[in-house]
């Protein structure tokens, strides 16, 4: 064992006094900290482009739709305009649940079979922002209220939930009564002897769940819905470092260069024949050689994981830091922290890693080429998604035995695969078979050859 030690020492000590080495450190360092501008850059073209309009805008708006409903007077005109004008008059904007209470309101007023003092209490709510007295209301006009708006309203008066967009209390429990009420509509099709899609409806099942839980425990911030800026366009804390997984990739091109070439080098540069007269058995080189590669990648991985979680926190704040990652398990909702779920990501991500360092050390020590062997395990690397999208599309169902159909773990457990029935076991059984002949194929190259 102390010789083995002092062989990875003396692996890690010659690939530390290469230029080449500390350059790739330096990439995945950028790399790193890019994750976290990139997502700055994002936020500020959201915002600039997608984002809902300013209220000066709205002002404006509105004051170009009475224009315009003014000149081409199309039917009806006199009652949107007089919306237009109602918002104006009260300042309400789109980011204002009095915006919503508007269209109630004014489909109400204008129908003569609503009482009047119904009208006149939803006016008084809108006009002084008492969202309680609307709510009041317009639960009495049960006529004109779905049944998920009656539940939104019912349970904001009974809790005291006030309707903000930043309310978490509402914007779960508007969330819940929708999904109840997709769900409803899809068991009415069943009953009618409609088709329904089963993962739609299993999909949303899962989110009532997860919704009620959260109301019932009062969880106000849940990862699952907020694990990616590039999915939600939200910019918070964890939508960033949940994204920042994508720098395992990065990772494993620097972990294929160094594997690519630990083994072939030696003999390229003829230092091979001044390792092998130490008495130390050709495994244990061989061995020591692919542990350095091996695990150099995942120091590079921990690093990457503190450099992105730090980096993140600077430049989106510290918020939720103590939020769970929850997720549905049988009937059961489990809870996970945060930051133990963003680390399992990176761990599951580093499988493809591993796999294809481990096909450039099998190709280094057998070819004995480190532009071939770098070449073929990255081409392999970027190009594995690419040809398991081209076999799907050819309905060719044995590609569920090549590796690149089984290195997304991550995918497996969300119930994404390449092809139908893959599991994660089936998955593990591949990647062990491929993993044997990849390291049989080192032995082979480096053990039994002469130099």
């Amino acid at each position: 064992m102390r010789k083995f030690i002092n062989l990875v020492k003396n692996e890690y000590t010659k690939m530390f006094s290469k230029v080449s080495t500390w350059v790739l450190i330096g990439m995945m360092l950028i790399v790193s900290v890019g994750c976290s501008v990139l997502a700055l850059i994002g936020e500020h073209t959201v915002n600039t482009y997608l984002g809902g309009r300013t209220d000066s805008e709205c002002v404006e708006y509105y004051k170009s739709e009475i224009d315009y409903l003014k000149e081409v007077k199309t039917e009806n005109w006199e009652q949107e305009a007089e919306k237009y004008q109602y918002k104006l008059d009260n300042k309400i904007y789109e980011d204002d649940w009095r915006n919503e209470a508007c269209y109630l309101y004014f489909d109400s007023k204008n129908d003569t079979s609503v009482p009047q003092d119904i009208i006149n209490e939803m006016d008084n709510g809108i006009k002084n922002n008492d969202w309680k007295k609307f709510f009041e209301s317009a639960l009495s006009l049960s006529d004109r209220l779905s049944e998920a708006e009656k539940n939104i309203y019912r349970y904001c008066i009974d809790n005291n939930v006030s309707p903000s967009s930043d309310n978490w209390k509402y914007s779960v429990v508007s969330a819940l009564e929708n999904a109840k009420a997709s769900l409803a509509e899809m068991d009415n099709a069943k009953e009618n002897g409609g088709e329904v899609d089963t993962l739609q409806y299993e999909e949303l099942s899962k989110e009532v769940q997860l919704y009620q839980y959260r109301l019932d425990k009062n969880v106000s911030y849940d990862i699952s819905e907020n694990y990616s800026w590039m999915e939600t366009s939200k910019f918070d804390f964890w939508n960033v470092f949940g994204s920042s997984t994508s720098v395992v990739s990065i990772i494993g091109v620097i972990i294929i260069i160094i594997s690519g070439g630990i083994v072939s080098s030696e003999f390229s540069t003829g230092t091979i024949k001044f390792l092998l007269i130490n008495p130390v058995k050709r495994w244990k080189i061989l061995a020591s050689k692919y542990f350095t590669s091996i695990s150099f990648g995942y120091v590079l991985i921990f690093a990457a994981y503190l450099i992105t979680m730090l980096a993140t926190m600077i430049m989106f704040g510290a918020d939720n830091l103590s939020a769970s990652y929850l997720s549905i398990s049988g009937d059961t909702v489990t809870s996970i922290s945060g930051f133990l779920y963003v680390f399992l990501q990176f761990m599951l991500s580093s499988v493809e890693m591993i796999v294809m360092a481990t096909l450039a050390f099998a190709i280094s020590s057998l070819a004995r080429s480190s532009a071939l062997a770098i070449g073929v395990s990255v081409m392999a690397y970027v190009g594995g998604n690419t040809i398991v999208l081209f076999l799907q599309q050819l309905h060719f169902d044995w590609g569920r035995y090549l590796i690149f159909s089984n290195l997304s773990l991550a995918g497996t457990l969300n119930g994404n695969t390449s092809f139908a029935g893959q599991t994660l076991t089936f998955n593990l059984v591949v990647i062990a078979v491929h993993m044997v002949v990849f390291i049989l194929t080192a032995w082979d190259g480096f053990i039994r050859r002469e130099v």
